[in-house]
Parts: C-alpha cells; sequence; structure tokens
C-alpha cells in the first residue's frame, strides 16, 4: 500500500541536562521577540523536549506565527525565568488592557494551541510558578488583573502555585474553574496497541482491512511524510478545501479565518524546519485524497488536523485508514506516544486510548475591577443553571 515514505526534519540531537537546583526568587525578563542566544537556546529546547505533548505548541516555530500577526490591543512577551544567568523555564504571554482591567493570556490558549502551559527545567516547575504569579501582581496588580488559562493541562505548576499565593504575605488571588476538556492519546508501547494491525483495536481491525482493500482497487496508492517545505504548505491548502467542504453546513471549519490560515502558513515550514512537522498525504493515481496535519518532538507524534475528499472517498472509511495510517507511520519512526490532541470525538476512540484532561479556568487578583468580573461570571452561571432547571421541570409529565 505504501508507495513512498519519505523522511523529514532533522536528526535529533543530543539533549542537555537541565536539572536545576531553583533559587527562592527567580529573575523574571520580559522580552517582545524569540530570539535567544546559543546558551539559553540550548536550554529552551532541552526543556521542551522534556515535556513533547506541549513542546510544539511553546516552540518558537509554533509561536512566530502568533508574533508575525498579534491580535489587536495585545503586547506579546517571552518570560524567561533565572536562577542567576541559568535558563530554569519560561512563558509566552499576551497581555491586554481596557477599562483599567489587564487580561493576561498563556499565548495560543484557546486560539489554535491544544496545549498551553509554563516550561520549566526539573525541579524548577514550583518556584518558576511563583515566580510568574509574583510578577503578575508586581506588574499589575495595583489596578487589578485576570489571569486567562486556556487548554492548560491538570498536571501544570501553575495550579499548586495558585493554591500557594496568599500565604506568607504573597498575592490574594481566587480561581474559578470554567471547563475540563479529555484529550485522548494513544500508548504505542502498550503491547495491545502496538502488536495489533495499525495500533487498532482487534475488533475494529477487519472492517479497517476492508476498507483499505476497497481503496486499493480504485487505484494506485501512495502514502508521503512530506519533506518539502512548499510540498507542505501545498498540502495544508489541500487540507483547508477539505475541511471546508466537510463543515460548510455546519459553522464552517476551524481553518475557515483567513488569519488562521495565514499563521499555518507561517509557522508550516519552520515546524518542518525544526524537524517538528508531520505532515502526511494520503494519494489515489497521483490525486491527493487525504492529509494528516500533525507533530512530533522526540519519540512522540501528535495530531492536530486532518481532513479527506468525503466525495471522491464515497462510502470508504477514508478518514479512519488515514488516522491509522498516521500511526503506523509514528510507530515505524520509534514513537512511543500518538496523542490525539484537543477534542474527544469518536473516531479517537476506536483505538483503545488512555486520557489526559485539560483546565480551562479564570484566576483573578484581589482587587475590585478582577472581583466584579468573578461576580458577574458567577451570576451568568446561576441564570444559566436556573434557565436549565426550569425547561427541566417544563419537560416532566
Amino acid at each position: 500500500m505504501i508507495a513512498g515514505l519519505a523522511t523529514a526534519g532533522r536528526p535529533s540531537t543530543t539533549r542537555l541536562s537541565v536539572v536545576v537546583t531553583p533559587a527562592a526568587v527567580l529573575q523574571v525578563e520580559r522580552r517582545t521577540n524569540l530570539t535567544l542566544d546559543p546558551a539559553d537556546r540550548a536550554r529552551f529546547e532541552a526543556i521542551l523536549e522534556s515535556r513533547p505533548s506541549v513542546g510544539t505548541f511553546v516552540s518558537t516555530a509554533w509561536l512566530s506565527g502568533f508574533f508575525a500577526q498579534p491580535a489587536d490591543g495585545a503586547e506579546l512577551s517571552l518570560l524567561l525565568f533565572r536562577e542567576g544567568q541559568t535558563l530554569c523555564g519560561f512563558l509566552p504571554i499576551a497581555v491586554r488592557t481596557m477599562l483599567g482591567l489587564t487580561r493576561v493570556t498563556l499565548l495560543g490558549g484557546g486560539l489554535g494551541s491544544d496545549r498551553i502551559d509554563l516550561m520549566a527545567a526539573r525541579g524548577a516547575e514550583p518556584a518558576c510558578a511563583d515566580s510568574f504569579l509574583t510578577w503578575l501582581d508586581e506588574s499589575f496588580g495595583r489596578t487589578g488583573f485576570v489571569l486567562e488559562l486556556r487548554d492548560v493541562p491538570a498536571d501544570s505548576p501553575l495550579w499548586g502555585a495558585v493554591h500557594r499565593a496568599g500565604r506568607s504575605g504573597g498575592p490574594l488571588m481566587a480561581l474559578s474553574l470554567r471547563e475540563v476538556q479529555a484529550l485522548p492519546y494513544l500508548d504505542l508501547g502498550d503491547d495491545c496497541a502496538r502488536h495489533a494491525p495499525t495500533a487498532a483495536s482487534p475488533s475494529r481491525t477487519d472492517s479497517l482491512d476492508r476498507h483499505r482493500r476497497l481503496l486499493t482497487r480504485r487505484g494506485d496508492v501512495r502514502i508521503d511524510l512530506l519533506s518539502d517545505p512548499n510540498d507542505a504548505v501545498a498540502a495544508f491548502d489541500t487540507l483547508v478545501g477539505f475541511l471546508r467542504d466537510r463543515w460548510a453546513d455546519h459553522g464552517g471549519s476551524a481553518l475557515a479565518d483567513p488569519g488562521r490560515q495565514r499563521f499555518h502558513r507561517c509557522v508550516i515550514p519552520r515546524l518542518l524546519d525544526e524537524g517538528r512537522l508531520r505532515m502526511i498525504r494520503l494519494s489515489v493515481t497521483g490525486r491527493a485524497v487525504g492529509i494528516f496535519y500533525g507533530f512530533a518532538l522526540g519519540n512522540w507524534w501528535g495530531y492536530y488536523l486532518a481532513g479527506y475528499d468525503r466525495e471522491w472517498a464515497g462510502r470508504i472509511h477514508l478518514g479512519r485508514i488515514l488516522i491509522a495510517t498516521a500511526i503506523d507511520c509514528a510507530d515505524r519512526h520509534g514513537a512511543v506516544e500518538f496523542d490525539f490532541l484537543k477534542g474527544a470525538e469518536p473516531v479517537k476512540y476506536l483505538w483503545p486510548v488512555r486520557e489526559r484532561t485539560t483546565i480551562d479556568a479564570e484566576i483573578m487578583s484581589d482587587r475590585l475591577a478582577p472581583q466584579l468580573v468573578r461576580a458577574a461570571h458567577a451570576a451568568r452561571e446561576t441564570a444559566a443553571a436556573l434557565m436549565k432547571s426550569a425547561r427541566g421541570w417544563r419537560l416532566r409529565p
């Protein structure tokens, strides 16, 4: 079935040890660009590799898309946390001020980054998180601030820092939970996943094989892992068309916005240059019928978006074939995890997945303006709950 499979990206490099003993108080350096000197770059990359499931979304390649076209009124920054001259951690943020209230967000959360978090060297996570909240209070605490956390992993060091805040004279803050989301992932080191064909559960294998046979009857099937930036961007444009057709009657696709398209056309060549892009094109007799857009970091692969030509596919389950093909490719390239990233769509659960969670929340300082925001949110949630309860009461026999 595989007519051609090119390699992509640069060879992996030796990891730099970044285990440090953090100082009681870390220095916080705020930069308005992504330029790093060689020493900082080495430690930055090592920290990325220590958390591959988040790393792509805080890489300079990915962040460059946001810095290239910042949202109106947003000040984008990269915070660096240091112990002396040693880089211990970093965090990209966006800052907006409206009507005297400052809103700080982790850059990319809720805007295309399936995960975003403060990144720190092993052992330095609590010190970096505490230093960030202290910096927030010192920078914006006089007038008040709201820290918006979107798509932040449940194991983020920020959650512990929020609970520690306010003790021993630290800044007082209140946390308001918004949503918890499940993110499925496939452990390719698991015997069931590794030895079952295409890593699918045994009950699904026969059906998948049958649809693959149907596909091969349609023509010469070719699978390419793209390594040329022009090919990768062209494949992305094909994916935009597939998703536009798929979601035309359902409110539009995630890539319908021209700004989103510009973002991805900006980052795709950079991701490819850093060896993090995994763009797979499935074609039949020279015609592209499916595109998988994913990432890789170390032995981790992530599934970001995929689309296929639904009209051409007919009754063939081309979407499942495309995902299975990507899992096969990840396994052959030595991946130990295939991460389905954000979204709990049923098709992802055709594989024997496990789950992680991310959390959406807001953290308010103790000034009047942030607390009014908190009260307004609470009032809206109470009103929505009462309306839902009233509808349920009316529907009872």
